[in-house]
C-alpha cells in the first residue's frame, strides 16, 4: 500500500524559474569559416645556428621573445619591434604566463626555447620532491616533471586566442634503440624534450617545421657558385616530424621552403600555394 508523501507544515511549493531569453542571439556572432581570422601557434625545430630565432622574428610585431636562459638572439638583436624578458626558472614562466593572459599589445610570443624550458620543469620537481642535482629521478619524478610541462605549454597554447606562439626546440633523433615506447618503429626526428611531451606538443600546435641549411650551385661556367640557402622542412616526411592544418581542398604541400617566413606559413595554412622561383642548376643535395 502506497504511503501519500505528507507536505511539511508551512511549506510553500514554489514554480520553476524559467530563464529569460537573451536579449541578443548568440547566433548572431556566426560568420563564415572563410571569414574568421586566426592566429598560429607553431612548433620549430632545428640544429643551432639553422635560423630558427631569425624565423620566429618574422612573426607579426610587436613581439615578446622568452629567452629560457638560451642567450641566441644575436641575429635579430637590430630589431626594435621584438622585446626580449630572461627568465630562470619554472615559476618566472609561469607567473609570466598570468601576465600574458591579462592581455597585452604584443601580437606573437616566442619561446626560446623549450628545450631549455624543460629543464626548468625538471628542476622545480627536484626542489619539491627534495632531491639534489645528482640524485636520480624515479618513476614519479618523471610523471610529475612531464605533467607539469605539459600542463605550462598548454596554457601557452590555449594563448592564442590573444597572440600569434612560435615554440622553438632543438632537434633531437627518437629511436626505439634508445627510448623506451611502443609505438616507434623507425627514427623520428622531432623537438628535443621527453617522448610524451613531443607527443603532446605535435598534436597541439597548428604547424611543424624543422630548419636546416643546404647548398645549392647557381650560375654557369665560371660565375658557377655555391649558395647556403636557410629552408624549413614543412611537408610530409618520412623521418621528420612536419604539420600544416589546412584545407584539404589546398592541394599538396611543398617539400621544403627556402627562406621561410611567417607569412609564407600562414599563406599555406589559407591554402595559398607559395610562388615558384625559377629552376636553377643544383648539385647538391638536400637535407
Amino acid at each position: 500500500m502506497a504511503i501519500a508523501k505528507r507536505k511539511k507544515k508551512g511549506a510553500v511549493r514554489r514554480k520553476a524559474k524559467r530563464k529569460a531569453p537573451p536579449t541578443r542571439s548568440i547566433l548572431d556572432r556566426a560568420r563564415p569559416l572563410t571569414e574568421v581570422e586566426s592566429n598560429i601557434v607553431m612548433l620549430v625545430y632545428g640544429r643551432s645556428g639553422s635560423g630558427k630565432t631569425h624565423f620566429a622574428s618574422t612573426f607579426p610585431t610587436p613581439s615578446l621573445l622568452i629567452d629560457c636562459n638560451e642567450g641566441g638572439t644575436d641575429t635579430i638583436a637590430d630589431r626594435e619591434d621584438i622585446e626580449h624578458v630572461l627568465i630562470t626558472n619554472w615559476e618566472e614562466f609561469d607567473d609570466l604566463y598570468w601576465e600574458l593572459a591579462a592581455g597585452t599589445d604584443y601580437e606573437s610570443i616566442i619561446i626560446d626555447q623549450i628545450t631549455a624550458l624543460q629543464d626548468f620543469a625538471m628542476t622545480d620537481v627536484r626542489i619539491k620532491a627534495k632531491k639534489g642535482p645528482a640524485d636520480v629521478f624515479s618513476t614519479r619524478n618523471w610523471g610529475q616533471m612531464s605533467g607539469l610541462f605539459k600542463t605550462g605549454l598548454e596554457h601557452m597554447r590555449d594563448l592564442k586566442r590573444l597572440y600569434n606562439l612560435c615554440f622553438i626546440a632543438h632537434e633531437r633523433i627518437f629511436d626505439s634503440d634508445t627510448d623506451e615506447e611502443a609505438d616507434v618503429i623507425a627514427p623520428n626526428i622531432s623537438a628535443r624534450v621527453i617522448p610524451s611531451v613531443v607527443t603532446f606538443i605535435e598534436g597541439a600546435v597548428d604547424a611543424i617545421g624543422g630548419t636546416f641549411i643546404r647548398e645549392r650551385f647557381v650560375g654557369e661556367g665560371d660565375e658557377e657558385q655555391a649558395v647556403a640557402q636557410y629552408c624549413m622542412r614543412i611537408g610530409p616526411q618520412q623521418y621528420y616530424a612536419t604539420k600544416i592544418r589546412r584545407p584539404a581542398s589546398a592541394g599538396a604541400l611543398p617539400d621544403v621552403i627556402v627562406d621561410p617566413t611567417f607569412q609564407k606559413i600562414k599563406d599555406l595554412t589559407s591554402g595559398i600555394k607559395p610562388k615558384r622561383k625559377g629552376r636553377r642548376k643544383a648539385n647538391a643535395a638536400a637535407s
